[in-house]
């Protein structure tokens, strides 16, 4: 025991003696801003504002007392988070649409991407909706389009438009469209129902909008280009990496490349933002070199890293300036400033300081899978690259230490950098998509090495020739690159086991996972062994979740059933998307029309049935009379359409008032209290039923829906005390 005790002691005061205050700052910017994300009604600035403030002088005030002047720091960047995330909600505020609208829309278009089909998709900037004031007009909308012609960003249009609130949810605990919407100013989507017509007086861009329309013009005309150039997937998914549009990538290509683990390529990040800046870092040192007088008393290397953040900024802005590409340039960013001032480039500090500038200025990022994955990834990355420069510097080198002095270093330093990347993506990745692609070592090492020394820099020597009139030769070779690319794809994406879908498990557990990075990043001594402790955690509780019995939403129209191992879908062709996400939750890669689904479906014109766990049915009605007939005779009724208090007491209703207010629901059977006791029924929504967010605006007439439980089982419905079920239709 005395050994384990001096062991442990030795533990402590090594970290101790390395523990660095900026590095656990981001992660109480993250509470805080967690903290803020949770809170049931949306909380005023004032009060946390004030509280920061205090504690942050109370801080500063007992920086001689250690231990105190680290609690209070922590306990101000929680402010911090909480009143920066509070702050971006105000700075982005616009209405949102209330109810599903059709009518005229007047507006500009701000940015236009084709897809595949001739379709587009765009986003304009209304002045004008029909049936719709000026101040609950949304400041910017979505609109997808059949036939995009000739139309432009920066054009003028009138069109009629379908529009409706940005969707919540698909399910409870799934990906939020109508959060990330808002931040991005939309509040509406939709799409045209009519002819486009010039609108009848022009619209005026402003500065900041003519900017943006132009830089979206010349991605789009670049973009042509580039599959005029190289017709197919292999030119659309050249064109991704040069201007970030990807509309026009085959799904076929998309599924590809998600089955092999090499998505993340299509889509401009860290991966093509070190390529880049770090290629054109090295060229311009290179130049340099030729100055004798550079090389001896300006620094050849600090010039070369100023150098590189101008095209590295503008790569940023043409590319589109999402989310990913501008977080991405802020880490390359810190890192080029870190080696212009003689720093240390690869170092935890400054991963804590780029996460602590997001933080800060987009602190939604951190609910998104995006900001998640990749500074996961990215922390790793240093903490091992930190662990291995200390195995390097040991006196008696290993064998796989000299193997990196050797020619294949490079091929085993490529292993362990994605090895550690996949190791630490991988929770955040089964959490959000309910994927773990098993393969991704191979697919990436790989295809790693064709993205970097052919793809990238035949683009960027493409773009370079582009306007001299020489650049459909480097677009050709950049589409034979692509290809070869593909091929890898296509080929991992065969293998058994390429694609592994999980079900979904809870927050808990992610937030279990998300603790073991946090200790493996922040840890230096061998006590970081006790991050076992909530890895299995985190692993026994995404094990164990529990399935529902049905997830229930896309407006009351839709639902999934499961019973067993089996799985039933009510559901039309158009709820497909919402179909799918249910399947992935539940550990299912069946897509939505696939005939399986709809065995053990009734249906008739008034609604459909499928059993569900214990003998119990659940009943998807679509008119008032069919619900009337099914109310107490069914376990679950469901469906578009508002039931009084008449069916109260007799079983489960999910109606339309409950759906439209909840976005989507997902019923659980829980196991009974006592031996021999009744199962209970449990009811979770996607949103909280109490609470009203900027994002997600409670109607005025919603209220907390309680849900009873019935008395006892009931049966299912025969032909004479339910609707008339007909055979089953797998077109309903």
């Amino acid at each position: 025991m005395g050994g384990v005790l001096a062991w442990l002691a030795k533990g402590a005061a090594a970290e101790v003696a390395a523990f660095e205050l900026a590095l656990v700052v981001p992660i109480f910017l993250g509470l805080g801003v967690i903290a803020y994300f949770a809170a049931p009604d949306e909380p005023g600035l004032a009060a946390p504002l004030i509280a920061t403030s205090v504690v942050t002088a109370t801080a500063y005030a007992s920086r001689r007392r250690w231990w105190l002047h680290v609690a209070l720091v922590c306990l101000a960047a929680i402010g911090v988070g909480f009143c920066s995330a509070k702050l971006r909600t105000m700075s982005v505020a616009t209405p949102q649409l209330g109810r599903s609208l059709s009518g005229n829309v007047t507006g500009l278009v701000l940015s236009l991407e084709s897809r595949l089909g001739g379709s587009a998709r765009i986003i304009m900037r209304p002045v004008a909706i029909e049936g719709l004031s000026v101040e609950a007009m949304p400041g910017q909308i979505r609109l997808t389009l059949r036939r995009a012609g000739d139309l432009k960003a920066g054009d003028s249009i009138t069109v009629k438009a379908v529009m409706r609130p940005p969707p919540p949810p698909a399910l409870p605990g799934g990906y939020d469209f109508a959060r990330d919407a808002f931040f991005d100013g939309i509040g509406a989507v939709g799409f045209v129902a009519g002819k486009i017509a010039p609108a009848a007086t022009p619209v005026e861009p402003g500065y900041a909008e003519a900017f943006n329309i132009w830089i979206d013009t010349q991605r789009n005309r670049l973009t042509q280009r580039i599959v005029e150039a190289v017709p197919g997937e292999n030119g659309a998914i050249a064109a991704s990496q040069v201007t970030g549009k990807r509309g026009e990538i085959p799904n076929e290509a998309n599924d590809a490349l998600r089955a092999s683990g090499l998505y993340h390529v299509v889509s401009i990040s860290g991966l093509h933002m070190a390529l880049f800046a770090g290629g054109l870092f090295a060229l311009i040192r290179a130049v340099l070199a030729l100055s004798g007088r550079v090389v001896l008393y300006r620094g050849a290397k600090e010039i070369a890293a100023m150098l590189s953040l101008v095209p590295a900024a503008a790569y940023t802005l043409f590319s589109g300036a999402e989310v990913a590409t501008v977080r991405s340039f802020v880490m390359t960013a810190i890192v080029l400033l870190a080696v212009a001032l003689g720093r240390s480039a690869i170092t935890r500090r400054n991963v804590a300081l780029a996460a602590s500038f997001v933080l800060l200025t987009t602190p939604e990022q951190l609910l998104g899978p995006s900001f998640q994955m990749s500074f996961a990834a990215v922390a790793m990355l240093v903490a091992a690259h930190d662990a291995w420069g200390k195995r390097k510097r040991a006196k008696h080198a290993t064998f796989w230490e000299r193997g990196i002095a050797s020619g294949f270093g490079i091929l085993l330093a490529m292993m362990l950098t994605t090895l550690v990347a996949s190791l630490a993506t991988a929770p955040f990745s089964a959490y959000h998509f309910h994927r773990l692609t098993l393969q991704s070592l191979a697919s990436n090492l790989v295809a790693t090495p064709i993205v970097s020394f052919l793809m990238m820099p035949l683009a960027l020597l493409a773009v370079l020739a582009e306007p001299l009139g020489y650049g459909a030769f480097f677009w050709h070779l950049m589409g034979w690159s692509v290809g070869l690319f593909m091929q890898v794809a296509r080929y991992v994406a065969t293998w058994p086991g390429s694609d592994l879908v999980l079900p979904q498990f809870s927050s808990v557990a992610l937030c279990l996972f998300s603790i073991t990075l946090v200790l493996l990043t922040l840890m230096r001594s061998r006590l970081v062994v006790f991050t076992l402790v909530p890895l299995f955690g985190g692993i026994a509780v995404a094990a164990t979740a529990q399935a529902p019995v049905a997830v229930f939403g896309a407006s009351g129209h839709a639902a999934l059933v499961r019973k067993g191992d089996s799985l039933t879908s009510l559901a039309n062709r158009s709820d497909n998307f919402a179909v799918q996400q249910w399947l992935l939750a539940m550990g299912d890669r069946r897509k939505p029309d696939d005939p399986s689904l709809a065995e053990q479906r009734l249906c008739d014109k008034e609604g459909c049935s499928a059993p569900i766990e214990g003998g119990d049915v659940f009943m998807l009605d679509r008119t008032l009379n069919a619900a009337e007939e099914d109310c107490g005779h069914v376990s679950v009724l469901a469906g578009p359409i508002t039931l009084g208090t008449s069916c109260a007491g007799k079983g489960i209703v999910l109606n339309r008032d409950l759906i439209y207010a909840a976005g989507s629901v997902a019923l659980y059977a829980d196991p009974p209290t006592e031996k021999g006791g009744e199962t209970r029924w449990r009811v979770v929504t996607a949103r909280d039923l109490g609470s009203s967010r900027p994002w997600a605006p409670m109607p005025a007439w919603a209220v907390k829906v309680s849900v009873p439980a019935p008395a006892a089982p009931i049966q299912a419905p025969d032909a004479d005390s339910a609707v008339d079920i007909a055979a089953p239709d797998g077109n309903d």
